[in-house]
C-alpha cells in the first residue's frame, strides 16, 4: 500500500510541477511579446522620439483663406475664344494665371484675362489693351510663393513639416528613412553649383545651373497628396512650377515621345553608389503627354522654403497620381527621346515595378496590399488608416492619359 501511496504523491508532485512550469512559460512568453511590441514601436517611432513630442503648435495649419477658382466650362471658353487651343479649357478665365504660351495669348484672351489680374499674386500681362500691360510677378525661388487656388486645400490637412522632411526615402544616403542627418552632411553639395543638362529632341539644348533654370519661371504653391508604394501617404505644400512650362521653354520636337530624368552620381557624396546591386544613377521617365499634364510639377521648395537635403533639392519631380518613387529627386539631366526610359526600380526588380506606377487600390504589390494606406500627419506610425484612391484621388485630371488603344496590354499600375 505504501508503495501505492508513494506513487500517487509523486504523480501529484509531477502534475503540480507541470502547472508551475506552464505558468512560468506563459509569463515569460508574455513578457517577450510585450518587449518585442515595445521594441517594434520604438523602431517605428524613433524619429518621432528624437524630435520630441509633436504638438498642435508644431503643425503648419492649412490656409483656407485662398478663394477657390472660378468655375468655367470648355463650352463657355470656346464661345468667347473659338480659336483657343489651351488644355484644359476650363482653366481659361478661372481666376488663376497660366502663364504658359498655350493660355496666355490673344486666341485665349490672355488666359481669359487672368494673367493681367494682379489679385492672386502670379501675373504676366501680355495684353496690350490692359492697363497692366508689361507687368509680371517675380520669377525664380520666391518665398512665399502664391498658392494656386486649384490645389489650395486637402480634406486631410497638411502633414507636419518635421515628419515630411525626415520620413522619406533617398537611397543615395541609405536604405532606411532615418537618413536625414546623413543627407544634411551634403547640404553644401546641394547648395553649390548644380548644372542641369537639357538634351535630346529639343529646340534649345543646353546646360544651365538649377538656380538659373528656376529663375526662368514663376513659382507657385500647390498642396498635393503623396502616396508611397510602401502603403503610406502624406500631404505636402510644394513650391515650384508646372513641368509643361519647362517643355514649352526649351521647345520639344514633335518626334519626342518620352522624357528621361537622371539624378546625380557622386561616390564621395553617396558612397552607397559604389556598391553593386543597384543600377546607379537613379533614372525615371514619363511620356511627353504625362509631362504636359497640369499636375506634373517641378518641385523647388516646400513649406514656403527651400527643400531640405532629404527632399531632393534643388529641383525634383512631383507627380501626385503616381507612386512616390516616380518623383525623382535632385535632377541633373533631362533628355527628350523616342525610346521609353528604363527607370531605376524597373531595372532593379522588374517583377515588382514598372514604367507607369499609377496608384490603384485594386492592384496589389506582389508583397503587400495597396487597398489601404497609413496616413501620416503627426507621426510616422500613421495617424489613421485610409482607403487608397484610384490615381491617388486625381482620376479626373489624369485618367484620359491612359484610355487610348495604345495602352492595351500596358502594366499601368506597377
Amino acid at each position: 500500500c505504501g508503495g501505492g501511496g508513494g506513487g500517487a504523491a509523486a504523480k501529484r508532485r509531477n502534475f503540480t510541477d507541470l502547472r508551475v512550469w506552464g505558468a512560468s512559460a506563459l509569463i515569460v512568453s508574455t513578457v517577450v511579446l510585450v518587449v518585442l511590441t515595445l521594441y517594434a514601436s520604438d523602431v517605428m517611432t524613433r524619429q518621432d522620439k528624437e524630435r520630441g513630442s509633436v504638438t498642435d503648435a508644431c503643425m503648419r495649419p492649412e490656409d483656407f483663406s485662398v478663394p477657390p477658382p472660378t468655375t468655367v466650362t470648355g463650352e463657355e471658353v470656346l464661345a468667347k475664344w473659338p480659336d483657343c487651343k489651351a488644355f484644359p479649357l476650363e482653366h481659361v478665365g478661372d481666376s488663376w494665371c497660366d502663364s504658359a504660351s498655350a493660355f496666355n495669348n490673344a486666341d485665349c484672351g490672355w488666359d481669359g484675362g487672368d494673367c493681367c489680374s494682379m489679385d492672386r499674386g502670379l501675373y504676366d500681362c501680355k495684353d496690350p489693351s490692359s492697363s497692366n500691360f508689361g507687368s509680371f510677378s517675380e520669377r525664380g525661388a520666391v518665398f512665399p510663393s502664391p498658392r494656386n487656388p486649384r490645389y489650395a486645400t486637402d480634406d486631410r490637412g497638411i502633414s507636419d513639416e518635421q515628419i515630411v522632411t525626415t520620413y522619406n526615402n533617398y537611397y543615395e544616403f541609405g536604405l532606411s528613412k532615418a537618413i536625414a542627418a546623413k543627407a544634411n552632411e551634403a547640404k553644401d553639395f546641394f547648395e553649390g553649383p548644380w548644372p542641369v543638362e537639357i538634351s535630346g529632341l529639343v529646340d534649345r539644348p543646353q546646360t544651365i545651373d538649377a538656380r538659373d533654370l528656376i529663375g526662368l519661371f514663376q513659382t507657385e504653391e500647390r498642396i498635393y497628396r503623396h502616396r508611397c508604394v510602401e502603403a503610406w501617404s502624406i500631404v505636402v505644400p510644394w513650391v515650384g512650377f508646372p513641368l509643361s512650362h519647362l517643355l514649352d521653354y526649351f521647345g520639344v520636337k514633335p518626334e519626342a515621345k518620352y522624357v528621361k530624368f537622371t539624378t546625380f552620381e557622386d561616390h564621395d557624396i553617396s558612397p552607397i553608389q559604389k556598391q553593386e546591386g543597384f543600377p546607379w544613377p537613379y533614372v525615371e521617365g514619363l511620356t511627353v503627354e504625362e509631362a504636359r499634364n497640369e499636375l506634373a510639377f517641378v518641385g523647388t521648395g516646400a513649406y514656403q522654403e527651400t527643400m531640405t537635403p532629404q527632399m531632393g533639392p534643388p529641383i525634383r519631380l512631383v507627380l501626385p497620381w503616381k507612386y512616390g518613387f516616380k518623383s525623382i529627386k535632385s535632377i541633373v539631366k533631362i533628355e527628350f527621346t523616342t525610346e521609353r526610359p528604363v527607370n531605376f526600380w524597373w531595372e532593379t526588380q522588374a517583377s515588382e515595378y514598372g514604367f507607369w506606377a499609377n496608384v490603384n487600390p485594386e492592384v496589389d504589390h506582389p508583397r503587400w496590399s495597396q487597398a489601404k494606406e497609413r496616413w501620416i500627419k503627426t507621426t510616422s506610425r500613421g495617424d489613421e488608416t485610409l482607403p487608397t484612391m484610384l490615381f491617388n484621388g486625381y482620376e479626373e485630371e489624369v485618367a484620359y492619359l491612359y484610355e487610348g488603344p495604345e495602352m492595351v496590354g500596358e502594366d499601368l499600375w506597377m
